[in-house]
């Protein structure tokens, strides 16, 4: 009894807080009604979901799963029955809005057990329930959960002794890409991790998993513990089934790397919980090491805005959205997929570059070919809801569709020589059996309840003939009916809970025949039934259930002659979302007057009339554009100018076209010779992460270390305001070393905007150190930023004159203003500094902003004199010069 009491608490304590706790075995307990003893059974099998309990025609959620989903959806809670004297939270919605709510939910870090009924509701009969479907962020098919322009990857992790496997896998294109990492490369982790951004991270529910666990959630990543022993027996097993799933190269590889057998043995078992089917469609296994792809970290990804901005994480203003010119979504993901994994292969971009060169080229192709892809849809997704038994007859009404546009791709393509399109041309088999058959069984109109075309199948007409036969006797017995009766208002109508009735209304019940056997009664009306509508009520519905039965039947047929030509319909569906992703490429291209990048066997990185792509494309005309010359000669640029000068958006641009060129496509420039980067690094911006208790300096030192330790001479590194987040002398210090150990040891090619002026004497010692500058002027009504880059070293900052431009008060700016003039002393060996108190108010009249005017304008016209002064070349100064420039100053110095 005591064991009995202590359960009963332990229900209560998990009812109350379900979240990373397992239920216990429920089904022993007394008092359970039938429906919460099945309820029961089930729940404990899938105690980290939200389990939707069909109930008649509603999905209803209990206890904690209740009070959850009540709070989140925002749908009323409520209260039905009690258990353990207890009411038992209830809240739940219709069968018919199921996508709406789970796609909410999902979306909102849910994972979410979809528990139906399995069969027909007979009075006195507990119904059979059971799991149908999972849903977890990583193991979705259908389009209203998915981002149709986002692949959706599901990741299992496994870390042994040895080694770290990684395993990415995309449901519905049947891919999986695995790579081993050594013990403790977190760096390489995260940097994988941000290459394929999954969607699901799978763990072990094993201890000591807590610390990789808490390394996914602290950068944003949904994660699942999944209970699996992983013993030897396990791993005999996933090995049996990996040899007879995959070729005998990939068995031969996985054999070298236990983790990743773990990692797959891990990601079978909770595939075949949760998408039972799906396990059995993956065919290969595409293994990759990390450095066959251009390395480019979280921080770089973000300070780029690759594919998200950095102010509300949406695709506007990214990389991505300005590129992605592809027509259907699967080019619009496959051009995402290059963006996060660049290519290092020269022969492998080239040959991309000869298909947008092509299209370039062959502009009525062009826009034959946007004409085509359009009529294409998501083949690949179709393809896959299909493989996986996820799919409607809409999906096969596409694909009817699609395979008879095979023809047409083919001629417009078949004389195109590039390697990439004649891969595709080879995918594009006869398709026509295919298409006859989806075209002439497949339903394509509006009726609800319809999937077989009338006149695909003899006996499936003439069952729908019957039922036809049916509602005209229907008719004909309303007819008749009311002739009899002398009531012209007579009706037969239909409804699911009464199948066929005759309605009369109350002020002809003195004529209603003897015979009439009444059924309900409504307010102003009676319904009735007789014995031959009864008949016809039968012979409906039996007409209508076989109809039904043997229309799956036909379906099944069908589908099963799709599921043969699944492999080649997804190759042929690859090959197209390559080819629409390069049409993209070309579009943008051909627009934006995009050039085709060189690429030298040198580590030079050779720009001229370089545009930021984003930036360049919303400006058109006004953007200016800039050169870059790193070279042997200039490796490493350090970069001055006023803020707001262009320097960050140059720094940029020359990062996104490096990018841009490594996967494939052309680039904003006048011409580019690039070498093929293994890396690249940037450091932009500041921001802190309190999480995990780190200042905005720390992060600042830390990416600024990685920089330092994993990039090479082959990397272009860009580095913004580094040494800032500090001290004045400790800031410069540090920006200094990283300068020279950059330049000294790493070797890399590097971009360094910095304020900190006195890094600009590097230039003298360091022969390959160079110094430019984004270049401004002067006006009566403030600086006018140039955003031109020119070699030299900027006068001053401008910082006073951004900051009224940004309105700060006038007295403020004022104060700074004088300031800054003591500290110029200061500099020049006066220690004095005048302390004034501040000016809370602001007189009524202009005068604060007049003064601050005739100050500023003084200020301005000293620092151009003594400019002047520095940048005279008094050896070659002839008399005639120096009388000249000497008037000049005397002119000058009258206005002051």
């Amino acid at each position: 009894m005591s064991i009995l009491i202590f359960c009963i608490l332990r229900v209560i304590g998990i009812l109350s807080s379900m979240s990373g706790k397992k239920f216990m075995d429920l089904s022993q307990l007394s008092g359970l009604t039938p429906l919460m003893q099945q309820y029961f059974d089930i729940r404990v099998q899938f105690n980290d979901a939200l389990l939707l309990f069909q109930v008649g025609d509603f999905y209803e959620l209990f206890f904690d799963d209740a009070q959850k989903a009540s709070s989140f959806l925002g749908i009323a809670l409520t209260k039905r029955g009690t258990f353990q004297n207890e009411p038992i939270p209830l809240c739940g919605f219709p069968v018919h809005v199921l996508d709406h709510y789970v796609t909410k939910l999902v979306k909102g870090g849910f994972k979410v057990a979809l528990c139906q009924q399995l069969e027909q509701a007979v009075t006195g009969k507990m119904v059979t329930r059971g799991v149908t479907q999972v849903f977890t962020p990583g193991t979705l098919t259908s389009e209203t959960l998915l981002d149709s322009k986002t692949s959706s990857y599901l990741f299992s992790f496994f870390p042994t002794k040895d080694s770290w496997g990684l395993l990415f896998s995309e449901l519905l294109t049947s891919q999986i890409h695995a790579t081993v990492l050594p013990v403790g490369g977190d760096r390489s982790l995260e940097t994988e991790l941000f290459r394929f951004l999954p969607d699901e991270v799978l763990l072990q529910a094993e201890s000591g998993m807590g610390k990789f666990e808490d390394f996914f959630k602290q950068r944003g990543f949904f994660t699942t513990r999944h209970k699996l022993a992983i013993d030897q027996e396990q791993l005999d097993a996933v090995t049996a089934w990996s040899q007879q799933q995959f070729s005998g190269a990939s068995c031969v590889e996985l054999e070298k790397n236990p983790s990743l057998v773990s990692a797959l043995a891990l990601w079978h078992s909770y595939l075949v919980k949760n998408q039972k089917d799906a396990a059995q469609q993956f065919k290969e296994i595409h293994f990759y090491r990390p450095d066959e792809f251009l390395l480019l970290d979280p921080a770089t990804q973000k300070n780029l805005d690759l594919v998200a901005n950095n102010v509300d994480g949406s695709k506007k203003n990214s990389l991505l959205s300005c590129i992605d010119k592809s027509v259907t979504p699967m080019g619009s993901r496959m051009i995402r997929r290059w963006l996060l994994r660049p290519l290092v292969d020269r022969d492998a971009i080239v040959q991309r570059q000869d298909v947008v060169a092509f299209f370039i080229q062959h502009p009525a192709l062009l826009h034959q070919l946007i004409i085509l892809f359009e009529q294409f849809g998501d083949l690949q997704r179709i393809v896959g809801r299909i493989a996986l038994q996820k799919s409607g007859i809409k999906d096969y009404v596409q694909l009817g569709t699609i395979t008879g546009l095979i023809p047409k791709l083919y001629e417009l393509l078949k004389n195109c020589p590039a390697v990439i399109v004649q891969h595709l041309l080879s995918t594009c088999i006869d398709f026509s059996a295919l298409h006859d058959l989806l075209t002439a069984a497949c339903y394509d109109g509006e009726l609800q309840d319809m999937v077989i075309k009338q006149g695909f199948d003899a006996h499936l007409d003439s069952l729908r003939e019957y039922v036809t036969q049916g509602d005209r006797k229907i008719l004909e017995l309303e007819a008749a009916e009311q002739k009899r009766t002398g009531i012209n208002s007579l009706k037969i109508r239909q409804n699911s809970a009464h199948g066929y009735y005759i309605e009369i209304t109350k002020a002809h019940a003195d004529a209603v025949p003897a015979e009439y056997i009444r059924q309900q009664t409504l307010v102003g009306r009676e319904r009735y039934t007789i014995p031959f509508l009864q008949q016809i009520q039968a012979q409906a519905q039996q007409a209508a259930f076989s109809i039904e039965s043997y229309e799956k039947e036909v379906f099944q047929q069908v589908k099963d002659k799709v599921a043969a030509c699944i492999t080649p319909l997804r190759q042929l569906a690859e090959a197209i979302c390559v080819t629409d992703a390069l049409l993209g490429f070309a579009r943008i291209a051909y627009d934006q007057g995009y050039v085709r990048p060189e690429f030298n066997a040198t580590r030079d990185i050779i720009i001229q009339q370089g545009k930021h792509p984003v930036i360049g494309a919303q400006l058109v005309h006004q953007f200016i554009a800039n050169d870059t010359f790193l070279t042997d000669e200039q490796s490493l640029w350090i970069v001055t100018g006023p803020n707001m000068g262009g320097k960050s958006t140059y720094l940029r641009q020359t990062a996104l076209i490096c990018i841009l060129a490594q996967i494939g496509s052309f680039v904003p420039a006048a011409h580019a010779s690039l070498p093929i980067l293994d890396r690249v690094f940037t450091r932009i911006g500041a921001g802190d992460n309190l999480a995990e208790g780190k200042s905005t300096f720390l992060i600042e030192m830390e990416e600024t270390a990685q920089i330092c330790l994993q990039a090479t001479k082959h990397s272009l590194v860009i580095l913004d305001e580094v040494g800032r987040g500090t001290s004045t002398f400790d800031g410069l210090a540090l920006a200094q070393a990283v300068v020279e150990y950059i330049y000294e040891v790493v070797q890399a090619r590097c971009l360094f905007a910095t304020h900190y002026h006195e890094l600009t004497y590097l230039q003298d010692h360091y022969k390959g150190i160079v110094t430019y500058y984004a270049d401004s002027k002067k006006t009566e009504q403030g600086i006018l930023f140039l955003h031109k880059i020119v070699k030299g070293v900027a006068r001053q900052s401008f910082g006073l004159e951004v900051a009224k431009l940004a309105q700060l008060p006038a007295p403020l700016l004022l104060r700074a203003h004088d300031l800054l003039k003591q500290f110029e002393h200061k500099d020049q060996g006066n220690t004095q500094l005048n302390f004034l108190p501040v000016q809370k108010k602001l007189p009524q009249d202009n005068q604060w902003e007049q003064k601050y005017h005739a100050l500023s304008q003084t200020h301005n016209q000293q620092a151009g004199l003594i400019d002047t002064l520095k940048h005279i070349d008094c050896d070659n100064l002839s008399p005639k010069q120096a009388f000249d420039l000497l008037w000049q100053l005397q002119q000058e110095s009258k206005k002051i």
